[in-house]
């Protein structure tokens, strides 16, 4: 009996069409369609435990009602008794437990592996023969049945594009060894159902060069050409282009390339996971944190777009990773992370960017060199996919526009040192310094509860010397954690007789001011010169007239102060300071973070002639 036939009496469950269960020769019913929707679930992750909230956002995907718990248990009692002695209970989930002889889906991964190894190792003619047995377990597009459902379709498409990378291996074995004639009808429907499969069109056209249709090979391949240059405005591939050469000129052809199994993202289709690691001692940001997970799962029915905007040192990137994580799951084709800089600083070019998130979500092609065009196969590309994209180290509101998705169920957080002010429609999220108590937290996390008793004068006094931004205080943490002998209160006591003590806080192979020299490098002309003018500040707050004073004479800096404030503001060099609210308008004053006033300092000492 061949291993795909169904042993009498035996369960046998079918994805790949209707969702079907049979026992024997008998099809059984499988009641209303949740509980055929939490069947299909369970199918698609055979073997693997789906927690009590995964299977109620399956099947309640727009909001459980109280009772879904209740609701689960009565599906999972029922499908007990129409699949018996195959779902388990766990305190935290369901599996359900199936061979590849009980379940389509399973038979054919392992026809696919077992055929792709046997093609690894030279046996091309086993490895058509088990390809082909796969291919021919599909009946119909998976869960057909049930693609009212967003799980449902989404699991569809993917199974489709498992199906579709087996079946050009298959259909490439079959051209071969000269059996094309019984691949053209299919080839021809899943070409025009899948009109970007360059691989499923140069198939076509070499089954139909194979069988002695080249004037309708060569008319497929003028399909191709015109379709993709009114979608995407490309040229076919250099590949497609020299198979319809050889076809024009009545040269013999070779079959598409294919993927090395195993070896080439073609032929391993990986759901990238760029997210670099969470960080375990995360504190604070309990609000926020909360504001990014609305919007990123459309809870808050906002734009989409999340701009994390705060100075430098404030933690913009360990937020987007932690939130990132949290909402990991709700993105079907993974999370892409892109810098939008280069390492000094310096904005990255736009083509440059846009082929590394090509690459990254899957479409390994060059942009075309016109903006225009190059912007529009990105959109077209992400309109039917599902993405958390981080784009880190904005520098410009250009830079970021470009980039935003056109339409679909992508997700874009965008971290940045500057406001952007004038991009639209995005929710914002701006940084601060941590307070007292979530800078205690953080050091009490790291260096243990004992070595930060009593912290508040000590956070105190260093929150005057350079602030308490995230990054000044994971610094403290790692200098504490080198200098094991002292407290936080005689560390803080030590840093306030250096008369440079920002010089002391480096740890490892970077120092605090390594993120304004970078962040520096990236500013305007404006920006860059009324900065490097706040080093002559006595102290980190002052108003107007005194920002007047001390940018007077300034090369590049003229218009007037309230525009070189602005200008400031914009890039979160400074801030409106807390005020009394009987403080009038034209009294309003600013502050300067002190670590970034301690920068501005030595830039301004830098650029002073010395007195002689």
């Amino acid at each position: 009996m061949r291993g795909d036939e169904v042993p009498p009496g035996r369960l046998r469950c079918t994805l790949l069409g209707p969702l079907r269960v049979e026992r024997g020769a008998h099809r059984l019913e499988l009641g209303p369609y949740k509980q055929r929707l939490l069947l299909a679930a369970l199918l698609c992750r055979a073997n693997t435990v789906l927690s009590v909230d995964e299977l109620i956002e399956v099947l309640w995907p727009e909001g459980q009602p109280r009772t879904a718990r209740k609701n689960l248990q009565v599906y999972v009692s029922a499908l007990r008794k129409i699949v018996p002695d195959h779902i388990d209970h766990l305190p935290y989930g369901y599996t359900l437990v199936a061979d590849p002889e009980e379940s389509d889906l399973l038979h054919f991964e392992e026809l696919a592996v077992a055929g792709r190894h046997a093609q690894h190792q030279g046996d091309r003619a086993g490895a058509a023969e088990l390809l082909g047995r796969a291919v021919r377990l599909w009946r119909d597009r998976p869960l057909v049945d049930l693609l009212d459902s967003p799980f449902a379709a989404e699991e569809s498409q993917r199974l489709t594009e498992r199906y579709l990378a087996v079946y050009e291996d298959w259909a490439e074995l079959e051209v071969e060894a000269g059996r094309a004639h019984g691949l053209l009808d299919r080839l021809g429907e899943l070409a025009g159902r899948q009109p970007f499969r360059e691989r499923l069109v140069a198939l076509q056209m070499t089954a139909l060069d194979q069988v002695g249709g080249r004037r309708k090979a060569l008319a497929c391949f003028e399909a191709h050409r015109q379709f993709i240059a009114r979608e995407l405005g490309l040229d076919p591939s250099p590949f497609l282009r020299r198979l319809y050469r050889e076809i024009l000129l009545g040269e013999p052809t070779a079959p598409p390339p294919a993927p090395v199994p195993a070896a080439t993202p073609a032929a391993v289709r990986i759901r990238p996971a760029q997210l670099p690691r969470d960080l375990s001692d995360f504190v604070g940001r309990d609000k926020v944190v909360a504001e990014l997970r609305a919007a990123l799962t459309d809870e808050g029915n906002g734009p989409g777009v999340v701009l994390v905007c705060g100075p430098t040192g404030s933690g913009k990137s360990a937020l987007a990773v932690h939130a990132g994580h949290l909402v990991a799951d709700h993105f079907a084709d993974g999370q892409v992370v892109c810098s939008l800089g280069h390492p000094d600083g310096t904005p990255r070019p736009w083509r440059e960017v846009l082929a590394e998130l090509l690459r990254s979500t899957g479409l390994d092609l060059a942009p075309p060199a016109e903006e225009a065009a190059a912007l529009a196969l990105w959109r077209s590309w992400l309109a039917e996919r599902q993405f958390l994209l981080v784009l880190d180290g904005a520098t410009g509101e250009a830079d970021v526009r470009r980039l935003l998705p056109g339409r679909g169920r992508s997700r874009t957080v965008v971290t940045t040192a500057r406001r952007f002010s004038g991009l639209e429609c995005v929710h914002r999220v701006a940084l601060g310094e941590f307070t007292v108590a979530e800078a205690g937290d953080l050091l009490a996390r790291v260096l243990g509860g004992p070595r930060v008793a009593g912290h508040e004068p000590a956070l105190a006094r260093i929150r005057q010397l350079y602030g308490l931004s995230p990054a000044v205080v994971r610094a403290l943490a790692a200098k504490l954690t080198v200098l094991g002998h002292l407290s936080l209160r005689e560390y803080a006591d030590q840093l306030a007789q250096l008369p440079a003590a920002v010089d002391g806080l480096r740890v490892g192979d970077a120092g605090l001011h390594d993120g304004y020299r970078r962040f520096h490098r990236g500013l305007t002309p404006v920006q860059r010169a009324a900065f490097g003018a706040l080093g002559a500040l006595p102290a980190a707050g002052f108003d107007l007239a005194g920002l007047q004073a001390v940018v007077d004479g300034v090369d590049g800096l003229t218009g007037p102060v309230e525009r070189i404030a602005e200008e400031l503001l914009e890039a979160h060099l400074v801030s409106v300071a807390e005020q009394d609210e009987e403080v009038v308008a034209h009294a309003v004053r600013y502050r300067i973070p002190p670590l970034a006033h301690r920068y501005a300092a030595a830039l301004h000492r830098a650029a002073t002639p010395p007195v002689c």
